[in-house]
This record gives C-alpha cells, structure tokens and sequence, in this order.
C-alpha cells in the first residue's frame, strides 16, 4: 500500500510527526538513517517530566509508538526525491536502489555539527564538551567552566556572554576569533576571562566523569566543564536539490511547508536551535499540517 507521507529522518522532529500522522490514521512511513544529532549525548533536559532521559532510549521509545499506531519505520538512506508532475506522487529512491511512492514527503534529516579542529574535541562531544547552555547550563552552575571558539562566530560570542549566567568562573579562548571591543568591555563587566592563547589539544580530565584539561601554546588548565561553537551544517541536500527556496543559507519553511508544493520540512535541518522539545513540537504541528492538507486536497476531489 503506497504511503500517504513518506518521513526521511526518524529523529525527534520526524518520529513526532510520524505519530501525530499515524494516530491521524495516514499511512506513514519512516525512513531513519540511525544517527540522529544527539546520539553523543547521554542525558537529555527540558523534555517536560523525563528531564535526563537518554536521547537513544527516548527514540526508541517512539520508534515503538509510532508501530502502535500503525507506522512503519526502516533503517536506510535517501539518496534523490523526484516527481513526474506537480500534483503527482513523491518517487523516493533509497541507497540500495529501491523506490517508494508517497502523496507527500517531510524531510527531517537534522544537523551536522562542525567542531573547531582542536585534537580531543571530536572524542569528548556529547560527553564533556557542549554547545547549548539551555540543554547542559544548569548542570554547570557555579562550576569552572571553559568555552573554546574557532568556527562559528556569532554563535561562539553569544553564547560567551550567556554562559556567564551559570558560571561565574569563565575562560574564553575565542581561537581565532576576532572580538570587536565592545565584546571585550562586555565580557570584562560580566566576569569572564578572554584568553588569546591558540587552544592546541582538549583531553580528559581523569579523576571527574565531567572535567576537561585544555592545553594551549602557552600553557593548560583543568575545568569541570567545557563548551564550544559548532558550525550547524544542515543535512538539506535533498531539499536543494528539488528547488526548495533558500532564506539565509537556510531551506525556507512556512508551517513546515517549502516552496515546492506536497515537499516538507522539520526540525534541525530548517531550524539550527531546536532542542528535544523543540523539536518534538516542530514535528507535531507539521505532522497536523500535513494532515490538514491532505484533508483539503480530498475534499476538493469530491
């Protein structure tokens, strides 16, 4: 029985519009790749009454609700989306080869996060180094605290100033980065130290579950918790490949629609700030959405 939506991505934002169209009684279908963005993560916040649940185990979970209801989800990838016509179905190729045919298709195939390329980054994110202080702040409060930059400017400068909220022993090394100097005067008066030493290794620091050792050209230093700014790459090549409008490097949504009619899109891959929760109520109203127009799309057929 050919899909009524077909969903790329069975991260938060894909497997809660997967349920919320299931239990709308379409036919759906997950196509998950098994990596979703958080998987480095061992504890998850914000996620009203499961603050600290397991990312992985939490997706479980609603891989296996959205079977209750009816869904079907697998494992794999999508390598093209095309149709013949306008108003026609979704053909979607996966990597093995095989086609699927759907009315619509949501693309919720999250991010990629692009460390600085600072050795010992890569092995500690998720575990010892973040990047959200809405996701991991509150774990740090009153802790010493270090923030390395290198890539994503914007991003690394505010979240310089935010994390001053939750430690009051913060070392920036911005890495590169270049301070105009009302960021200089502003991180003076909000008590963070700028450190201009280039960031050479990151590593464990063995006696903590959460300490990290930075080393620089100049010297190193033990902190009980350490942040960086990523790049956000989007995984949206499928969504640029049809057409899909662009809004700031980013696909442009409205309602979780693109500009290329029955083509949707969900979570991280429009959205570079979504969190768990965010991301769950993302896939939700789109999934409702996409519900809502195919209900039009019926009723001007009879």
């Amino acid at each position: 029985m050919q899909p009524d939506v077909i969903i790329i991505g069975g991260g938060f934002a894909g497997t809660a519009a997967a349920i919320t169209l299931a239990r709308a009684n379409r036919n759906v279908q997950v196509i998950d790749s098994g990596a979703p963005r958080n998987r480095f993560s061992e504890h998850s916040h914000g996620i009203l009454g499961l603050d600290g649940a397991a990312p992985t185990e939490l997706l479980q979970r609603g891989h296996a609700e959205v079977k209750k209801f009816g869904g079907a989800i697998s494992h794999g990838s999508v390598d093209k989306l095309t149709r013949t016509s306008e108003h026609g179905p979704w053909q979607v190729k996966l990597a093995g080869g095989e086609v699927l045919e759907s009315r619509h298709v949501l693309v919720a195939t999250g991010l990629k996060d692009k460390l600085p390329a600072v050795p010992g980054l890569n092995d500690l994110w998720g575990t010892r180094v973040f990047h959200c202080p809405y996701c991991h702040g509150y774990e740090v409060t009153g802790k010493k605290v270090a923030l390395i930059g290198g890539v994503n400017l914007p991003f690394t400068i505010r979240i310089s100033k935010l994390l001053s909220k939750w430690s009051d022993t913060l070392t920036f090394y911005p890495n590169g980065l270049e301070l105009t100097d009302l960021d200089h005067s502003q991180l003076t008066r909000l008590g963070v130290e700028v450190n201009d030493a280039q960031v050479t290794q990151v590593r464990p620091e063995e006696t903590s579950p959460t300490g990290v050792v930075v080393q620089s050209s100049t010297e190193e230093d033990t902190y009980e918790a350490c942040f960086t700014g990523p790049d956000f790459l989007p995984n949206d090549a499928l969504l640029r490949d049809v057409g899909c409008e662009l809004a700031n490097g980013w696909v442009s949504v409205e309602h979780g629609q693109t500009s290329v009619s029955r083509l949707w899109a969900a979570g991280n891959v429009v959205s570079s700030p979504d969190q768990v929760s965010q991301a769950m109520g993302s896939g939700a109203a789109v999934g409702i959405a996409i519900d809502q127009r195919m209900l039009d799309e019926d009723l001007a057929e009879l």
